[in-house]
């Protein structure tokens, strides 16, 4: 199989348990015979041995072809390998993320193989990541819309490690499966992998056996002798205790333990080291390195890495000699970055590297090292020194990486530590997940033109409720999402929230049969001083007569499901009034709806959104547990609680504009134009602040 003359090698899946049949070795397309074999052998379905050898004939029989299996060493050794059996619904719920770009045709071959596994609990999310066309999307759309466990997810910023991320921060499931377009996934992949995940947490990362789906071309035949995929066929766990491999590069050697076309992750275990390096991987200036970088950080966190045969999958080599050149400088450029960020993140590791150098160089280099035996004799030379180059142009590689990254708007959230933020080191692994809270105010049919843009009619506000429904989102009060952040619990994917202000009439007799409708919660916050009164604060757009909410009507909206917050006494400009007085109208809310509620009140939003760092002290002094600001932006986990961010919802936003900003990854603080009205309107009002005072 290493003449000059190359010939297709047949690839095989063979269970020694079950029945055998004849294989014919001409290709049914092209008519041309194959010229050798490449053959996976199970027991009882668990893979044990693989075997290749040379066959010059039309047809491989059964009895040659278990012939040469009994003469196998291997698989008369692993009749004494015992497994526990694999779990099919008794197990954690998985989510299996697969990044993909341009390859709709791979990516349905994919989803396929997927859709047949054997373990049941999981569901699909498929990472649109820069397209260049809607071919991935129109595929989710029609042939996996219906009765069928896959999400869409688009991520327009090019790179792998990113593309992984924004899957991450969509999935609440306890772990996280990650594979590639190109691959078709064995029916127990999915099972075999949640079965190596203990209990007691201690198991981090799961990676699995690669092996070729075909083997038509030469280039093919090189990528697997060369990349190594397959790890062998016996169970391997990895730790910095009882379990560390011999030798000084472990455990910088990532590559030993797997490949990112076949890894698990406990979903908190992932969250916790921060995710992938948006830094690294296929489409970012580093081009790889992405999986190795996360082995080597979990492993480095203390969880356990285990190396699991049964969790297979078939992938589809590059078919082209053509980009061979490219492909081995970007394998070097890979581990060049990967070690580069070691070294950055942690630069006390840069000795320890120092001393695994000379084992690394013969690892490389070595004419008897394994990475090297196991090169057909036809390799050509210049691949071997195009991915040694990209060892060392891994090195600026990554740095420009990374600082491009660090420009960029992050997605997802890192998970905190004890009860402090954690970003992943260089700032572009933090991945940050964020929630929409949306700002509501009238619910109506008639109003004063002055007032018009804050107001909605019922039935616009039931086109935002459908939009949300058809988002899969799910909302929650803001104390209940305040409760997620502070007690550092993983954000379920789609979480919104939905607030009100005011505490007008209107509430009860326009929002509220529509939020009951659909069964969503909201939060409404109630200027306290005028329950059972009238809006007189909204006199200048003439809607001074709009009636209140009274006591009653609050303690029964209460008992629906609806959180009461505060929004102080007399609805004032809280940034601009004297401490004394802001605290006045801060605690005073508080207590007033406690005692007219009969319940504990937690949450508190700014009147118009202002507030300052006084204010801001001020209500956590009074006790609240949260308060919310107005902010062109989507809160995020890492957001103080006193500041968090509402988009107000207006009657020129309509359904696909709601859309359209539920549905991007990053909102800008505010357009520039409103930020500059923003901070003019700012001077103003302290100016003819400080000009009444003085007056």
């Amino acid at each position: 199989m290493s003449e000059a003359q190359f010939r297709p090698i047949k690839v095989l899946d063979i269970d020694v348990c079950r029945p055998m049949n004849d294989v014919q070795m001409l290709d049914p397309i092209s008519g041309e015979r194959y010229g050798g074999v490449f053959c996976l052998v199970r027991r009882m379905g668990r893979p044990v041995s693989t075997m290749e050898f040379a066959f010059d004939g039309d047809v491989l029989t059964t009895v040659d072809l278990r012939a040469r299996i009994a003469e196998h060493k291997a698989v008369q050794n692993s009749a004494l390998q015992h497994d526990a059996p694999l779990p099919k619904k008794e197990g954690p719920f998985a989510s299996v993320v697969i990044a993909t770009r341009n390859r709709a045709e791979s990516l349905a071959r994919c989803l396929d193989s997927l859709l047949v596994q054997t373990y049941e609990p999981f569901d699909i999310v498929v990472v649109d990541n820069a397209p260049s066309d809607r071919q991935t999307a129109d595929l989710i759309a029609t042939r996996y819309a219906r009765g069928k466990a896959v999400r869409y997810v688009r991520e327009d910023v090019p790179g792998l490690g990113r593309a992984h991320n924004a899957g991450l921060a969509d999935i609440s499931s306890e772990l996280a499966l990650f594979t590639d377009d190109d691959v078709i996934v064995d029916p127990n992949w999915v099972a075999a992998m949640a079965a190596n995940f203990d209990r007691a947490g201690r198991v981090g990362c799961v990676t699995g056996l690669i092996l070729p789906a075909e083997l038509d071309t030469r280039a093919q035949f090189w990528t697997e002798r060369h990349g190594g995929f397959g790890k062998g066929f016996a169970r391997k766990v990895f730790d910095l205790a009882g379990n560390r491999p011999s030798g000084s590069l472990f455990p910088f050697t990532a590559g030993q333990f797997g490949s990112g076309a076949n890894m698990a992750f406990r979903t908190e275990a992932l969250r916790q080291i921060g995710g992938f390096d948006s830094a690294l991987g296929a489409g970012t200036l580093a081009r790889g390195g992405d999986d190795l970088a996360s082995f080597y950080a979990v492993v480095q966190a203390g969880f356990q890495l285990v190396y699991e045969p049964r969790a297979l999958v078939w992938h589809h080599h590059r078919r082209g000699e053509d980009g061979m050149r490219r492909q081995a400088f970007g394998y070097g450029m890979g581990l060049g970055a990967y070690l580069t960020k070691v070294v950055v993140d942690d630069p006390p590791a840069a000795l320890q590297l120092a001393r695994a150098m000379p084992a690394g160089i013969a690892h490389m280099a070595g004419p008897t090292s394994p990475k090297n035996q196991r090169l057909p004799g036809d390799y050509p030379g210049t691949l071997i020194w195009r991915e040694r180059l990209g060892i060392a142009a891994g090195v600026p590689n990554y740095l420009r990486s990374r600082y491009a990254a660090s420009r960029r708007p992050t997605s997802g959230v890192a998970r905190p530590e004890n009860g402090q933020d954690v970003y992943a080191k260089g700032g572009s692994t933090a991945m940050r997940p964020t929630v929409p809270i949306l700002l509501y105010h009238s619910v109506d049919t008639d109003c004063a033109p002055a007032y018009r843009r804050w107001m909605m009619t019922p039935e616009e506000l039931d086109q935002h409720m459908k939009v949300l429904v058809e988002g899969g989102f799910r909302p929650v009060t803001i104390s209940a999402l305040a409760t997620i952040f502070r007690e550092h619990r993983p954000v379920p994917p789609r979480t919104v929230a939905i607030t009100f202000d005011d505490g007008l009439c209107d509430f009860l007799t326009g929002a509220m049969p529509v939020l009951e409708r659909y069964g969503f919660a909201a939060t409404l916050y109630v200027v306290s001083g005028f329950v059972g009164k009238t809006s007189e604060w909204l006199a200048a757009c003439g809607e001074g007569e709009r009636r209140m909410l009274d006591w009653n009507e609050l303690r029964g909206l209460a008992c629906e499901g609806i959180e009461i917050g505060a929004h102080t006494v007399n609805h004032p400009q809280l940034d601009i009034l004297s401490a004394v007085e802001a605290a006045r109208e801060i605690l005073d809310s508080k207590l007033a709806l406690e005692h007219g509620l009969k319940r504990q009140v937690h949450s508190f939003a700014y009147p118009h959104g202002y507030s300052s760092r006084t204010t801001r002290a001020l209500v956590r002094g009074a006790g609240f547990q949260s308060a919310c600001r107005v902010r062109h932006a989507l809160t995020s986990t890492t957001e103080d609680p006193f500041t968090l961010s509402r988009i107000v919802m207006t009657s020129e936003v309509g359904p696909a504009d709601l859309r359209r900003l539920l549905t991007q990854p990053v909102l800008p603080v505010a357009p520039p134009a409103d930020r500059l009205a923003a901070t003019g309107w700012r001077m103003f009002r302290r100016f003819q602040h400080i000009t009444h005072a003085s007056g």
